[in-house]
């Protein structure tokens, strides 16, 4: 048995280096920059299609000991600090997307900040209570929050500016999308009420919701990012981003992970992770979001990127090394040190090498 399992190794590496020289050909020549640290791999096999999609927790009373709190397919909720090392493991069935969410107020006047996913073996979206820095998180839905959607998939917060009410956002492989309003319950639980519900034409995943100007981005696998106006409630007004699809020749769908790099209030960059070429498409935050460039994430301290589910990023100070924040990403194949395959991870970048690479493209 040994033997056998060192064979599939030997065939996996074989595959991925394979696939890398193939992609290498065909890709483009972005602009590249290393990562600062990578998560330890998850706790599933190699083969396995596992890490998904990691959300920043800011630590109010440190920011250096803030959290990556990711999902992990087939599994559950991992949580690590800013090194990479795992704190909590939570199997809690099979989730896909997920966000963060700061002072949710519950009956008893306590704000607390939140974790949300799309839980795809209930079809569910579910709610943890952030208890400390070291990631304690714990269930805090009033009642199970079932979903009409065919098998969830994308989900976001969303705080609106016009009411201050929070909502959760998810979407299903059948091009359908749920708007969530989520209310304090009895027990000083949570409780959610569908308000809305609109379709695009194939299987959506990353959202990014823009509480400053009231929009929802959200990422058509084979077509392209949306744009929604939230506020409207009255009409589902959508728009398409021009150059975020077929009509752009550096996107190679699929269109996979979406996040926001806010430089102000009101200024900045929406970014989307490209499985098709291994590469990071930036928007202006602005309407009518116009395409800036691309780049990609390549070996350094530790291994590159290849095929990003999802990303997240925070621009605040977390101490060094992400004094101007980080960047962090989904590794669709890993690699050990010693070139070795190794299972899914999360790699965290520094926003000093995102952010110069950003100013070169507006000058």
């Amino acid at each position: 048995m040994p033997h056998l399992r060192l064979f599939a190794y030997l065939i996996l590496a074989i595959l991925i280096l394979t696939f890398c020289e193939k992609k290498a050909a065909d890709q483009p020549p972005f602009p590249s920059f290393g990562a600062e640290a990578e998560t330890e791999p998850v706790r599933l096999a190699i083969e396995d299609d596992a890490a998904d999609d990691p959300s920043i927790w800011v630590n109010p009373q440190d920011s250096s000991q803030s959290l990556i709190i990711g999902t992990v397919k087939h599994f559950g909720i991992e949580v690590y600090n800013l090194q990479g090392k795992r704190l909590q493991s939570y199997p809690t069935g099979d989730p896909n997307n997920i966000d963060v969410a700061y002072s949710f107020e519950l009956n008893n006047g306590k704000k607390i900040d939140l974790v949300g996913c799309s839980e795809r073996s209930k079809n569910e979206i579910y709610l943890y209570h952030i208890q400390s820095a070291a990631g304690e998180l714990q269930a805090i839905q009033a009642a199970p929050i079932h979903s009409s959607v065919d098998e969830v998939y994308g989900f976001c917060f969303y705080r609106s500016r016009v009411d201050s009410q929070l909502y959760a956002f998810v979407n299903g492989k059948n091009g359908q999308l749920e708007q969530w309003l989520l209310q304090a319950a009895d027990s000083n639980k949570i409780g959610a009420k569908k308000v809305r519900t609109f379709q695009v034409s194939s299987q959506p995943e990353g959202m990014v919701a823009d509480a400053h100007y009231g929009f929802l981005y959200l990422g058509e696998e084979d077509k392209g990012i949306w744009r929604l106006n939230v506020e409207n409630k009255a009409k589902n007004e959508v728009s398409f981003l021009a150059k975020s699809g077929q009509d752009n020749p550096n996107i190679t769908f699929d269109v996979e992970g979406l996040c926001l790099y806010p430089t102000s209030d009101s200024t900045g960059y929406l970014l989307a992770s490209i499985q098709g070429n291994n590469s990071y498409a930036v928007f202006e935050r602005k309407s009518p979001n116009r395409y800036l460039g691309s780049f990609r994430i390549a070996d350094g301290r530790v291994d590159g990127t290849a095929e990003t589910d999802g990303i997240d990023l925070c621009p605040k100070n977390l101490g060094n090394p992400f004094q101007e924040g980080v960047l962090v990403v989904q590794d669709g194949f890993n690699v050990r040190p010693d070139g070795k395959p190794a299972p899914q991870n999360f790699k965290l970048i520094s926003l000093k090498k995102l952010s110069a690479f950003l100013n070169d493209l507006r000058q």
